[in-house]
């Protein structure tokens, strides 16, 4: 769900120093006037728990009311050797639904985007949502080929027993290694539940950091894909280019966000009270409640909740563990229409350009991809090696995505993956000389690039 439907006051955000490896995003782009996120600063911690990849932020898309699941799951796939973009993250979930609802949505409801097409974090069947198809997470991850858990919402606790029981899961799947996408709620936001997906950076502890208990002086630190864009003293549009990126001087996408696990926790209502924080999560409850989830795409139906979702990858699906880790990076600078596109200071190059649809304050309406950027360099980096044994580096290409359910899958083995290798566009044979190995592959961003790193001599 997006950020955009919803005029926000929005405060800029300091993010404490990490004391751990892994690089942390730095809270706002030079020349941000705003103070900092809800007036403080997320308190410093003696430990940081970090997953297995650090996750680089990545500046979602706002039209159609927002690609968050969509982004959350690409950060997720580039970590483990995948690109696609925010139009085929949607497509690969194989609703059929194309990019806001069937073929002629648009035209057909006046321009009103159906919630149902962006990725989803409930389950279908489970009792969260209405009796329509809708793109969800389970699917999604499934079809791209990476090896993910969804949060057991059916034995969550109502009250706040439910809520540290969904932190602690958290926290686990971080302690693991894992990529963490939660559902979070927006002040100023209308669904019962939740109203947008991020994804989660790092988690500050005063305690064992292998301890997944719930503490409520824990620190959340997560990628908001820019949903705040800031313009002066308060939110801007959504333009292709993150705000503060290139000559655009006058505004700045926060992206980082840093909250203790206590402050978190609130009510639908309490989350839109006048002096909540921009964001919050949901308390579960047992009532009856409203959710757009499953419903027409345009209007609501009763369901049991509230409850909190999220899901975690792991890395590609492998139940045989023979890969070795390969992430990518987009080293950029890339290019629309012949124009380089400037550098975010803090995402980077992961942003696309230009943006889908023309509205820019999210809710427009199209079925249509926007034009491709060209230029687009992804650099893997392969890790984990043993020096001296040699490696089979594929890589695997797609121009498009077809089919739906199971049948928008990429056609891309998860065993046996030498004896699989007529599967690959390309095959790089390499004898490891240190623990990492890396190569470089020029594309358009409308293309899949996938890349799986097993040794020679495996099966």
């Amino acid at each position: 769900m997006s950020a955009g439907r919803f005029r926000l006051m929005i405060l800029r955000l300091g993010v404490a120093v990490s004391l751990s490896i892994a690089p942390v995003a730095r809270p706002a782009e030079p020349g941000c006037s705003q103070k900092l996120v809800d007036g403080t600063t997320p308190p410093l911690t003696w430990f940081y728990i970090d997953p297995r990849q650090a996750l680089m932020p990545f500046y979602q898309w706002e039209n159609n009311d927002g690609y968050c699941g969509e982004v959350s799951m690409m950060e997720a796939g580039l970590n483990n050797g995948q690109w696609m973009s925010q139009y085929n993250a949607r497509l690969i979930c194989g609703t059929g639904l194309s990019q806001s609802g069937p073929d002629g949505a648009c035209a057909t409801h006046y321009g009103q985007v159906n919630f149902n097409a962006q990725l989803l974090i409930e389950n279908p069947g489970t009792g969260v949502s209405g009796p329509n198809t809708y793109a969800d997470a389970a699917q999604c991850l499934a079809n791209s080929r990476l090896s993910a858990t969804t949060y057991d919402y059916s034995a969550e606790l109502p009250g706040m027993a439910g809520f540290e029981q969904y932190m602690s899961w958290v926290k686990q799947q971080v302690i693991s290694g894992h990529q963490v996408t939660m559902a979070i709620l927006i002040k100023g936001g209308s669904d019962a539940q939740y109203d947008h997906e991020v994804a989660v950076m790092k988690i500050g502890t005063n305690h064992s950091p292998t301890d997944p208990t719930y503490y409520p002086d824990d620190v959340l630190y997560f990628d908001d894909h820019g949903a705040y864009t800031l313009r002066g003293s308060g939110p801007g549009g959504y333009p292709s280019i993150p705000p503060g990126a290139g000559s655009d001087t006058t505004g700045c996408t926060p992206y980082v966000y840093g909250y203790t696990f206590a402050s978190l926790a609130n009510t639908r209502s309490g989350a839109n009270q006048w002096d909540a924080q921009a964001y919050s999560i949901i308390i579960p409850g047992d009532r009856t409640i409203q959710t757009y989830t499953g419903g027409s795409g345009y209007s609501t139906v009763p369901i049991t909740g509230p409850h909190n979702y999220g899901f975690s990858v792991a890395g590609p699906e492998d139940p045989s563990h023979e890969t070795v880790p390969v992430a990518l990076t987009i080293m950029g600078p890339t290019e629309t229409n012949g124009v380089p596109n400037p550098i975010d200071p803090i995402a980077g190059y992961d942003y696309e350009n230009p943006k889908i649809g023309e509205n820019l304050i999210g809710n427009g309406c199209t079925n249509e991809q926007p034009e491709a950027m060209t230029n687009v360099t992804l650099r893997a980096t392969v890790s984990g090696l043993t020096p001296g044994v040699s490696y089979n580096l594929y890589e695997y290409d797609f121009s498009s995505i077809t089919g739906t359910g199971s049948g928008a899958a990429l056609a891309v083995p998860v065993d046996n993956f030498n004896a699989n290798a007529g599967l690959a566009t390309a095959v790089t044979t390499f004898t490891a000389t240190g623990a990492t190995f890396t190569q470089s592959v020029t594309t358009t961003s409308d293309k899949i690039v996938v890349f799986r790193a097993v040794p020679a001599d495996g099966p």
